[in-house]
């Protein structure tokens, strides 16, 4: 006697898929948010391991902070994480899993993904423009920032070069040692290292420090290549594109006034890491001397 066995309709078929497909359709953004937010915890931890890595070399160096470049008569700047390289012992430490992943024998796009403040008298810059390390008194699209007021900011670092080397005139460095680790006023507050699309923010190596929307830089210098970049620490966390302060290059910049919204990750002097909003790190400010200084880029005092 034969056995009827009963087969699916195409109905329930449909309706099998079309659940399938609503579950998928639900859960895949999640998980999206879920990679980000581990990519986030990665950030956070090689950024710990890189500022102890600074803190190393400073014990190691007069309890001086590493240059930001070191220049040789090979025309190679190695910056700050190349220098650091004995006390990290990892290159993939440095590559920021919220940034482009690239890795070439170029130094300047190795080493972009994290940046270090450059102290002001390291730089020719304002020489030319006294009044280069302020926000808020060139640039319209800062007005509204920074209220009309002029925000005061300077670095931690130096830089340095090899006897005999003459490529300062290739950059806007002059040289000078960076600050020592007992000569910072705030060291919980004040930026050791953060995420960037260039090593030094683009402050000493092309970029006006004033220019805190978006500046162009040729790509070797670039993270992102030929597109406008933040000169200042990166908003990568949690934001991409616009939000992020990258735009591609044709954009006329007389036309921008949204600065970033995302966040960024940085090791403050002491060695701790932390996320702040974008907005956040670049506006904390506070009167001193009858300056007006930003509190996360004002070592001094």
């Amino acid at each position: 006697m034969k056995q009827l066995r009963r087969a699916f309709t195409l109905i329930e078929l449909l309706v099998v898929i079309a659940i399938i497909a609503i579950l998928a359709a639900i859960l895949f953004p999640v998980f999206a948010q879920a990679k980000i937010a581990a990519k986030g915890t990665v950030v956070l931890s090689s950024a710990k391991q890189i500022g102890l890595a600074q803190l190393m070399y400073a014990t190691d160096n007069d309890d001086v902070f590493s240059p930001i470049v070191a220049f040789n008569d090979q025309w190679i700047l190695n910056t700050f994480v190349i220098l650091q390289q004995p006390y990290m012992k990892s290159i993939g430490l440095i590559m920021d899993p919220l940034g482009p992943a690239k890795i070439t024998d170029n130094n300047f796009v190795l080493t972009s993904q994290w940046g270090m403040p450059p102290a002001a008298d390291a730089t020719t810059i304002r020489d030319a423009a006294p009044d280069a390390f302020q926000m808020g008194w060139r640039w319209p699209q800062l007005s509204w920032f920074t209220n009309g007021e002029r925000w005061h900011f300077d670095g931690i670092a130096g830089a340095n070069k090899e006897p005999g080397t003459w490529i300062w005139p290739s950059t806007y460095y002059r040289g000078g040692g960076s600050l020592s680790t007992t000569a910072i006023a705030r060291p919980s507050e004040q930026v050791m290292i953060a995420q960037a699309n260039h090593p030094d923010f683009n402050w000493g190596l092309g970029c006006v420090p004033d220019n805190w929307f978006r500046y162009w830089a040729d790509a070797p210098f670039n993270l992102y290549g030929d597109n406008n970049m933040i000169c200042a620490p990166s908003a990568r966390v949690r934001a991409a594109g616009i939000e992020a302060g990258i735009i591609p290059v044709s954009t006329d910049r007389a036309t921008i006034t949204q600065l970033p919204t995302g966040s960024n990750t940085f090791v403050a002097a002491d060695g701790s890491a932390k996320v702040k909003g974008w907005r956040q790190l670049m506006s904390k400010r506070t009167e001193r001397g009858g300056r007006i200084t930003l509190d996360h880029f004002w070592p001094k005092e």
